[in-house]
């Protein structure tokens, strides 16, 4: 085999496994509403969006860090490769389990201790 198509086919070979590791540089985002939200990924000039049902999560490709916005929500949730995300109830982003200590902070005022 010529030492050209050997370069050739390292290539492809190196392409197929870049692509495979796609997923490695997305963010889930976990729809927790029970209404369908459209999530925007701001990577600079490309921006696409993607539709999520409620109780679904996707993959959304943000390979060196990105922004993510909501239906019609101005603001932007800064997000990186491997994050994870849920749409709440009430239709905002929070990191996956970052949930659960607000609702904590909510009934104690300090996060980690439960009034009594």
């Amino acid at each position: 085999m010529s030492i050209r198509k050997t370069t050739a086919l390292t290539a492809i070979a190196f392409g197929a496994l870049t692509l495979a590791a796609a997923p490695a540089f997305a963010v889930t985002v976990t729809n927790g509403a029970e209404k369908a939200h459209k999530v925007t990924v701001d990577l600079g000039n490309d921006e696409p969006v993607t539709e999520i049902a409620p109780g679904k999560s996707a993959k959304l490709a943000c390979p060196e860090g990105c922004e993510l916005r909501i239906d019609a929500l101005s603001y932007g949730y800064p997000a990186s490769s491997g994050d994870k995300l849920t749409i709440g109830k009430d239709g905002t982003l929070a990191y996956a389990g970052q949930e659960d200590a607000e609702e904590a902070r909510n009934e104690t005022g300090k996060a980690g201790k439960k009034a009594q």
